[in-house]
């Protein structure tokens, strides 16, 4: 059998059917989203709003080339049993099984008047929650014993919003046209695509969730997600992750099953804090690129209003469409020095309370980036207390580290003398402000902040307990 013309034929009239019909849109307001049998052959599509979730096993491709087939039948079988499990359970549906990755699709439960009682983001996250505890409390627990000692890990990646389904494929297998075949639905939206790409960011036992997904949950299950930001390729993605999240009473389980990997998160951090710099280098470059290419339509511009003055008439199109570049290359630059600017911010802050991995880059690339952050911060009319005030603790640490106690301990005067919150006291730095013999500065500035009611009630015992401190050292 060939394709031949006349097949050709039928198909350029199929395609153009479909590209010539206009799309439809059909609001879905039920607990679960549509099936392929809801679903009809033309561009009819369903919208949704639901928080779609990816598991995927980690480093499949090796677990597949270092295992026998039939075991690998058993591990997927049983991690296909587990995830759908653990979705249905928690009023989701199952989608695109693809061996060692399963999607999950979640939307919100409401009552008869329109209220929602459950939240797709907190079923999803319930969800990514059972797996990580099924995973390490049973499926390993099983694969450990029973399949040549195997353990599995996965990355999970949830995000939420508005997403559309549509049926695609074809009717007929071989020659029987009346029977139907071949079709299956698909989600189409930003939202499944950042999803996918979460769970492939996400390291063994992580959930990496979006910002939408983050705005959706509770305050008091905010506390257990870390911001973070992670590249693939050379695309950043933002969001939140934690590790480990198990369901509450996993503890009585006992000891969870898990892969053995010496330092995992320390490497992965550090990799992922060179690939961070890297794309900071990269927007730097960027930056100095525009900033020439500014340079140069400013001085075309010059040249062609020097132009003007004799051929006004003629071209004042070119000046208008000169200007208009010129403005667009402006925000290109505002834009790409407010993300250089935050982050700088992140790659600084990133020090704090982690000192172990400041060496991972050279102090050169400190100060660089540091005195770069405070030039592009106050280019974007930041105060130099505002900057102070984004990298406060990060610059103690890095200048504690680098035994530059004296900027250091001016960092913590300023802290002092501004932050409403509390004052971080490093004490290799108050030990050489004492040897310095100036502590009198961080004690003048906690004093007048006391006298002068300047910190709020619940905030005073932390500014006593420092004051105190100062005063001891001093022998005061």
């Amino acid at each position: 059998m060939a394709f031949s013309k006349s097949d050709l034929e039928i198909l350029d009239s199929r395609i153009r059917n479909i590209i010539e019909q206009p799309v439809e849109q059909i609001e879905v307001t039920s607990d679960l989203p549509p099936t392929i049998k809801d679903l009809e052959n033309n561009n009819k599509t369903y919208s949704i709003v639901a928080a779609i979730l990816f598991i995927d096993i980690r480093k499949s491709t090796f677990l597949t080339e270092n295992s026998q087939t039939k075991s690998m039948v058993k591990i997927y079988r049983a991690f296909m049993r587990m995830a759908v499990g653990c979705v249905r359970k928690n009023g989701g549906v199952t989608r695109q099984f693809l061996g060692d990755r399963i999607m999950g699709v979640f939307v919100d439960s409401v009552d008869d008047k329109g209220v929602v009682i459950e939240r797709a983001t907190d079923k999803a996250i319930n969800a990514a929650r059972s797996l990580q505890t099924a995973i390490d409390y049973s499926l390993n627990k099983h694969l450990k014993a029973k399949v040549n000692g195997k353990v599995i890990e996965c990355g999970i990646g949830i995000d939420y919003g508005k997403v559309l389904v549509t049926q695609v494929g074809m009717y007929g297998v071989e020659q029987d046209e009346d029977k139907e075949d071949e079709v299956d639905c698909v989600w189409v939206g930003n939202i499944t695509n950042h999803a996918s790409k979460y769970s492939d960011l996400a390291a063994g036992g992580e959930i990496f969730i979006s910002e939408n997904v983050y705005n959706q949950l509770s305050d008091d299950t905010k506390e257990v997600w870390i911001p973070v930001a992670k590249c693939k390729g050379s695309k950043l993605f933002q969001g939140y992750i934690t590790q480990d999240y198990y369901l509450d009473y996993a503890e009585e389980l006992g000891k969870p099953t898990k892969v053995e990997q010496e330092n995992l998160n320390e490497t992965d951090t550090a990799n992922q804090l060179l690939i961070i710099v890297k794309e900071v280098e990269r927007l730097q470059s960027d930056l100095i690129q525009r900033e020439r290419e500014l340079a140069v339509l400013e001085d075309r511009l010059k040249r062609e209003n020097q132009n003007l003055l004799k051929q006004y008439n003629t071209e004042k199109i070119a000046r208008i469409e000169a200007q208009q570049e010129l403005n667009s290359a402006k925000n290109e630059l505002q834009e790409i020095m407010e993300l250089f600017f935050e982050f700088s911010c992140a790659i600084i802050n990133f020090a704090h309370c982690k000192t172990q991995y400041i060496h991972y880059v050279t102090e050169g690339f400190w100060d660089e980036i540091i005195t770069t952050c405070f030039e592009v911060g106050q280019k974007l009319h930041y105060s130099e207390e505002d900057i102070m005030r984004k990298l406060d603790c990060a610059l103690i640490d890095i200048y504690s580290y680098y035994k530059k106690y004296e900027k250091a301990y001016d960092v913590i005067v300023i802290m002092a003398e501004i932050n409403s919150v509390w004052v971080k006291l490093d004490d290799a730095t108050l030990g050489w402000a004492k040897e310095n013999y100036v502590l009198h500065r961080l004690q003048n500035a906690i004093e007048r902040r006391l006298i002068n009611y300047t910190i709020s009630n619940e905030h005073r015992d932390g500014f006593v307990a420092a004051l105190s401190k100062v005063k001891k050292m001093r022998g005061v």
